[in-house]
């Protein structure tokens, strides 16, 4: 994972920001790198009763694949995975969350967009993780590394590396 899709979308982004290749060709390659990403976690074994950890780009995220990179790694560390996904429906989070109760959820905004589009998305979170001490709730992704950077939330961990939830 490190050695080989990290470096190719590296080099994707820094194709599209050289103005090397165009939006499509770098929105091309990310969705194969999506969709293979996709096919290995849909594909990978889990025990029943193993614990369960969500992910989900917040509300007017569309960058989804380091959640995928990300879940991948819990997987391999035997937890069970489910990935809302790239910009779910506000209140869709919260909804899952309730429903199946994980251990962890990792909330991810590449971008500030989310937060532009909503002014009281991260307070709304943060209050919804209050109400629910008993699960572990994350949010990072540079986006949210700019956008909270002198903000303080309650419940939410911000941070700027998920691999650290891997340690907890």
């Amino acid at each position: 994972m490190t050695s080989v899709v990290i470096p190719f979308l590296n080099k994707i982004g820094s194709k599209w920001s050289n103005r090397e290749w165009d939006a499509y060709q770098e929105s091309v390659s990310s969705l194969v790198v999506r969709d293979f990403l996709v096919q290995i976690r849909r594909n990978f074994r889990y025990k029943e009763d193993a614990p369960l950890i969500v992910g989900a780009c917040l509300p007017y995220e569309q960058h989804e694949i380091p959640l995928h990179i990300l879940l991948l790694q819990f997987m391999m560390q035997g937890w069970k995975t489910i990935l809302i996904g790239a910009s779910p429906a506000p209140g869709s989070i919260e909804s899952l969350v309730k429903k199946l109760e994980p251990v962890i959820v990792v909330l991810s905004a590449t971008t500030t967009i989310p937060f532009e589009t909503d002014r009281n998305l991260l307070n709304s979170l943060d209050q919804f993780a209050v109400e629910h001490p008993q699960i572990d709730f994350y949010l990072g992704g540079t986006g949210a590394l700019d956008y909270t950077k002198n903000k303080t939330l309650c419940a939410i961990d911000i941070t700027n590396s998920f691999e650290e939830t891997l340690i907890k």
